[in-house]
């Protein structure tokens, strides 16, 4: 099966290493930061809304902290080439896994979010919805490999 959508086996391993590095990055900075140390990157950035002060303004500079977006977006960058790299033999089984995984994972991204527009309000609600983004991400990741994992455990059984 033709896969040209699909990213070069050997950025699988690279990619699973840098992905978990800034996970749990993007974890422990907040931690870090609310027990006195601060890591933080401020530099000027152009941002079309920002806060200064009280005030919001619209289209501008502002000098910000803006090391967890990068760690985001090399978060981000890393779980797509982790998710949709080639398997080592990618054939038409691995492509329906892959398909169905994705499916799945969609259903559990907006299960989530049903839930948090139902439950959760205010600000933790952002909270909540900036780490939605990378749920249906992460839910795609585990159950891909974990029906891979099953699928070859079968398999070897049955040999």
């Amino acid at each position: 099966m033709k896969t040209n959508y699909l990213f070069p086996n050997y950025l699988k391993k690279s990619s699973g290493i840098i992905l978990l590095l800034s996970f749990f990055a993007l974890i422990l900075i907040p931690i870090i930061n609310e027990n006195g140390r601060t890591l933080k990157l401020e530099i000027n950035v152009f941002a079309i809304f920002f806060n200064e002060g009280l005030t919001v303004k619209s289209i501008g500079w502002t000098k910000e902290d803006i090391l967890q977006e990068i760690i985001g977006i090399i978060l981000i960058l890393s779980g797509l080439m982790f998710a949709f790299s080639k398997e080592k033999t990618e054939d038409e089984m691995i492509s329906k896994i892959r398909v169905e995984s994705l499916v799945w994972a969609m259903y559990v991204n907006y299960a989530v979010l049903i839930f948090c527009i139902l439950f959760i309000y205010g600000l933790s609600f952002l909270s909540v919805m900036i780490y939605n983004m990378i749920t249906l991400l992460f839910s795609f990741i585990i159950r891909f490999h974990w029906m891979i994992y099953r699928n070859n455990k079968i398999y070897n059984y049955d040999e």
